[in-house]
């Protein structure tokens, strides 16, 4: 048992128990914790985000052991319960030699030395060096301050030939195109703001980690994918095949053209098949390249929740997520602000919930997007929405 110091406080999440400076010398003069602040970085909102991880883990590698990689690990908390709530066993490793303190006394406080190796490294350097290493990588998990891009080539060249890979994103900004030149500059993308925003930023995301693995000969299945708060959460599964990475690119790689006065949208293979006129006889514009295919694998998040409702260590949170998901995968389409939709029409807005209810009895698919309160995930298209709207 590791010494507690009296500026240090232990906390519980899922199944592990972490040391990490006492939250209360680290709060804003609002009273909001800010992790940034610590010496060592835990953020109690990624709990969400830890809890998807260990439910996919349980579910791609149901009873088996593998072993997995988390180069940047921060208190090691992702880590630790990876070992804790699978089979896993790994690295966890940060380049910051307060985190290392911090990664090794986790370790020996959840009685995991037989488990995990605690190593002080750069991330890229770590990830590189295991290439030549002998060890079969079976998971990766890539969670930067900022975005993940950097990250990537090194992720994917030590993993095994059939293997998984997670990734977080937090520069929501250039990605839901808040800041457009960014999004240039970062992700290689022309865009502008739409009412799907923050669907926007997770598409273009996943092509991009797609795009930079198959640069590696590696190809990328998503699995799962969502939003939550200011990050973004992927989850691939990995092919060390150069055939099936141009497959998949050929494939999901495409555009969504938009007309940000009438809010009609749709993907396209090709920049030059977008509709000639919007309804308002304005031209629509082009956004992408970026991944038109499914954002999330139905039977794997069915297996998820499955999983989720046999243990009480995850968050309502979490579980609630999961269940937006098993609905929004039925239709691959960007959700739709409908709020903005009447505000087009200049009519009186209906609660959601009743909204949606017009949508079905009008025959279409229509759900609550975990994306966005306001959100609508419907394989109603733009026109026919307007023409429920005018009748109601």
């Amino acid at each position: 048992m590791p010494i507690i110091h009296r500026w240090e406080k232990i906390i519980s999440e899922g199944k592990a128990k972490i040391i990490i400076p006492d939250p209360e010398l680290f709060r804003r003069p609002d009273g909001v914790y800010e992790p940034a602040w610590s010496p060592v970085f835990y953020n109690p909102i990624m709990t969400v985000n830890r809890d998807f991880t260990s439910l996919f883990l349980r579910v791609a590698f149901r009873e088996k052991e593998f072993f997995f990689v988390e180069p940047l690990g921060g208190t090691g908390i992702r880590g630790i319960r990876i070992a804790l709530e699978t089979r896993g066993k790994g690295i966890i490793n940060d380049i910051d030699p307060v985190s290392f303190y911090y990664i090794r006394r986790n370790i020996e406080l959840n009685n995991l030395d037989k488990h995990l190796e605690a190593s002080l490294d750069e991330a890229n350097s770590l990830l590189n060096s295991l290439v030549f290493s002998g060890i079969i990588i079976d998971y990766v998990d890539i969670d930067p301050y900022g975005s993940p891009i950097p990250f990537i080539d090194s992720s994917v060249r030590p993993l095994g030939k059939h293997a998984y890979l997670g990734v977080t994103a937090t520069d929501t900004g250039p990605l839901t195109c808040s800041h457009a030149a960014k999004a240039l500059r970062r992700y290689g993308v022309r865009c502008c703001r739409t009412d799907f925003m923050k669907e926007l930023g997770l598409r273009i995301l996943i092509y991009n980690i797609v795009f930079r693995a198959a640069s590696q000969d590696v190809a990328l299945d998503v699995l799962v994918s969502y939003s939550h708060l200011y990050y973004y959460r992927v989850l691939f599964k990995t092919y060390r095949s150069g055939r099936k990475s141009y497959e998949i690119l050929d494939k999901c790689r495409g555009y969504i053209w938009y007309c940000p006065n009438t809010l009609e949208r749709g993907f396209i293979r090709e920049p030059d098949e977008k509709p000639s006129k919007c309804l308002d006889n304005s031209s629509p514009v082009i956004i992408g390249p970026l991944w038109i295919c499914r954002l999330n694998e139905p039977t794997y998040i069915d297996a998820m929740i499955k999983s989720a409702s046999s243990d009480t260590i995850y968050t309502d949170k979490t579980i609630k997520t999961l269940s937006f998901l098993k609905n929004e995968a039925e239709i691959n389409k960007p959700y739709v602000r409908y709020d903005k939709l009447f505000g087009r029409l200049r009519k009186n807005m209906p609660p959601r919930d009743k909204f949606i209810e017009i949508l079905r009895e009008h025959g279409f698919k229509a759900y609550r997007s975990h994306f966005d309160p306001r959100g609508i995930v419907t394989n109603a298209d733009i026109h026919e929405i307007y023409e429920i709207i005018k009748e109601y």
